[in-house]
């Protein structure tokens, strides 16, 4: 019975697929074996499920020789865990079309959750560069999920028609590591309006444990990174992000209400427990960090540069409407920590800080309570303004780094001050940031959770009382091989400092009419006098709310 029972069993396993190696070449042949010897040329048709060539845990390794090293590629589609990786020492460029109506470059299903992007250099799309695929809907597929725990790392992706990374509702823990996002909207002809354009770095729905780390973000069409419609647990560390037509990170913003999961989250937050540390952003023409309908969020050790150049201001708390939907919450900002950062700016009339307010709807505030801000360094604060448009404020056309201190009881232990940057971003020997240092920042477990658990149905209130300075300071850690650390307002001496280093140096409108039926998921753009405010031009003619 015991070696009948062994013989069953050595069948068993002898039948299961065994994972392997294929290997691809922009030299190969589709009639090959797909050994390294014998290298197959296409890799949609390896992808292709009516072959059923591949098995769960395949490696897709490319060939880049230089000269030889372009996969000309329609649409790439996984659907089951699989790693698209390079060949070491290599650098292969898999390139989509712009013209292809809807197309993704790659597309990443649920089935496919656990896959790998390594090393890889993607360029076009007509929607995205990669799409992260949901089966999740708030009425009909509650309990659907998305592509999740994918890594992307050591990648250049870019020259998307719209977003280079786009991430749906339920697509959690996807990591994206040592990689260059830039050039994206690639779609819209120059001269397009902001308002007609929607085209992110990074453009996270409801995708939670997001880790956005040790990359360099730039020369995007809209914003540099969002995450929001209540994407929990996101963190965003030691990136540089610069050169954005809107914003640089924003945390929420305005979703559209059936993207939402009100089962964890019946308040309508845009994000919760998210954490932004140790950034360098410049140049973007709106906030350098925005936050909107947030809940605890710790926004620490970064520098903004030359942000908000247009309106917002380089930290802007601000307000979403949701589509105006009278079942939505639209709550405002709640309990965040804004430690440690440097603000620079070079001009003599832009805004440091800003609160919004807005008439619609009754009025919508942005934020609830005290901002939180202290340790913070104001570069050039003689001309930085400081606004507080909610009602009652004396703040509210604006006013001196002396006047917010007093008015907002904000900024308790933070300092006014010319300081020198290098080009790069770092501090320089002579800034007065050098010796200034907070108390320790206590940085909750950026661990994802759950998502049954931590219900959002408690509504917290703000604390007045509660003192950022007693908060203690995260440690610096170790940073990966490659990458250094991002130079931002701590307290170690100029020599712990290192150039950051990133990888590389070279991104479409569809129906809002629910999920589509077709490979791609609908989302609309929509605008509102609500979202962009100006501080300067005290105006609110410009382009305003995305909804999606």
């Amino acid at each position: 019975m015991y070696l009948l029972k062994l013989a069953m069993l050595t069948l068993m396993l002898g039948s299961q697929a065994q994972a392997r190696d294929w290997y691809l070449s922009p030299a190969g042949n589709d009639a090959a074996a797909g050994s390294e010897a014998q290298p197959l040329r296409s890799i949609s048709r390896l992808l292709d499920p009516a072959l059923g060539l591949l098995n769960a845990g395949d490696r897709l390794i490319l060939r880049g020789p230089a000269g030889n090293a372009l996969f000309a590629e329609s649409e790439l589609r996984l659907r089951l865990p699989l790693t698209l990786m390079a060949y070491p020492g290599e650098s292969p460029r898999i390139e989509c079309p712009l013209t292809l109506a809807d197309g993704v470059c790659v597309q990443i299903d649920p089935e496919a959750s656990g896959s790998v992007l390594r090393g890889l250099d993607i360029a076009g799309g007509n929607l995205y560069g990669v799409f992260l695929q949901t089966a999740w809907e708030q009425v009909g597929a509650p309990n659907g999920v998305g592509a999740s725990n994918i890594l992307i790392e050591d990648c250049r992706i870019h020259d998307s028609g719209r977003d280079a990374i786009k991430v749906t509702p339920k697509s959690n823990n996807l990591t994206i590591r040592r990689s260059e996002i830039f050039n994206t909207g690639r779609i819209y002809a120059p001269g397009t309006p902001l308002e007609d354009r929607n085209a992110e770095g990074i453009d996270n729905v409801q995708g939670h444990g997001m880790r956005v780390q040790d990359s360099h973000i730039h020369d995007t069409s809209t914003n540099g990174i969002y995450f929001k419609g209540g994407a929990t647990d996101v963190v965003i560390e030691r990136n540089r992000i610069e050169r954005t037509g809107e914003a640089g990170i924003l945390v929420g913003f305005d979703t559209s209400p059936e993207f939402f999961d009100l089962t964890q989250n019946p308040q309508y937050y845009e994000a919760v427990r998210s954490v932004v540390r140790n950034n360098i952003v410049r140049d973007t023409a709106y906030a350098g960090i925005g936050l909107f309908a947030s809940r605890d969020a710790l926004i620490a050790n970064n520098t903004l540069i030359d942000t908000a150049r247009v309106g917002h201001a380089a930290l802007y708390f601000g307000v979403t409407l949701q589509d105006f939907d009278p079942i939505a919450g639209r709550p405002s900002n709640l309990n965040p920590r804004l430690l440690n950062n440097l603000i620079q700016r070079n001009d003599s009339a832009g805004a440091c800080v800003a609160i919004r307010f807005a008439n619609e709807l009754g009025g919508l505030s942005g934020l609830a309570g005290n901002s939180g801000i202290d340790f913070s360094l104001y570069s050039h604060a003689t001309g930085c303004r400081f606004f507080d448009q909610r009602p009652g404020s004396v703040l509210a056309d604006g006013g001196s780094f002396d006047q917010w201190r007093q008015a907002s009881g904000s900024d308790a232990h933070s300092i006014a001050a010319a300081t020198t940057l290098s080009a790069d971003g770092h501090l320089t020997s002579a800034s007065p940031a050098i010796a200034a240092r907070s108390a320790t920042i206590s940085i909750f477990s950026c661990a994802p959770r759950p998502m049954t658990s931590a219900p959002m149905n408690q509504v917290p209130q703000p604390d007045p009382a509660r003192s950022p300075s007693a908060a203690p300071r995260a440690a610096h850690g170790s940073t990966p091989n490659g990458m250094a650390r991002v130079s931002c307002w701590r307290s170690e001496p100029l020599a712990a400092r290192a150039d950051l280093s990133p990888p590389g140096t070279p991104t479409a409108m569809v129906s809002n009419s629910g999920w589509s039926a077709a490979r791609y998921w609908p989302q609309a753009r929509r605008r509102s006098s609500c979202r962009w405010w100006s501080p300067v031009a005290r105006t609110s003619a410009a382009p305003s709310a995305q909804a999606m």
